[in-house]
């Protein structure tokens, strides 16, 4: 066949899948099929975009989370500005993973990020306010751990669910020994 026709019929397979006029695994058969099982070259892209985009959401959850833990534990900044700044880290951390997701990008670096973040911002905000009350804390604490339980069955990500047990346990087991 042409690689004319073969171009227009493989871009119409195509045009069929974006728009769900078949369904996803029928045109996932007839693209390989008329391609004799090579990839796309518009897919090869996708794919290197979706590693580069993982390496970079990666790199930026580290970054803010090292900025953070600075700003928190080695400046001499007000605690009001401390927190906005831990504030707004969790806030874009979470919107751009938010962002990518509906992009067809699942990034859980950045659910990670801002989940420890805004752990830390808590126990933070709690101590300041509540001082060493260990049942606030306690309580607190129990609240992220329903919370990471639900993210992660809402998510289908099992680091979510592991770690709200884990810390749910070595909660329990800190309160009564």
């Amino acid at each position: 066949m042409k690689d004319e026709k073969k171009q227009i019929i493989l871009n119409e397979i195509s045009f069929w899948k974006q728009n769900h006029m078949l369904p996803e695994q029928y045109c996932d058969y007839l693209l390989t099929l008329y391609t004799q099982g090579e990839e796309l070259p518009e897919n090869a892209a996708k794919r290197i975009s979706a590693k580069r985009l993982f390496a970079v959401s990666l790199f930026a959850a580290l970054l803010l989370t090292g900025i953070s833990l600075f700003v928190l534990y080695f400046t001499e900044l007000s605690f009001p500005l401390q927190m906005t700044i831990l504030a707004a880290f969790v806030v874009l951390l979470t919107a751009l993973a938010i962002y990518f997701s509906k992009k067809g990008f699942f990034l859980p670096f950045l659910y990670a990020a801002a989940a420890v973040l805004f752990l830390i911002f808590t126990v933070e905000l709690h101590e300041r306010l509540w001082g060493e009350n260990a049942a606030s804390l306690y309580a607190l604490l129990f609240f992220h751990c329903s919370i990471w339980w639900a993210a992660g069955r809402k998510l289908g990500q099992i680091y979510f669910t592991i770690s709200a047990w884990l810390g749910a346990a070595l909660l329990l087991i800190f309160m009564f020994v």
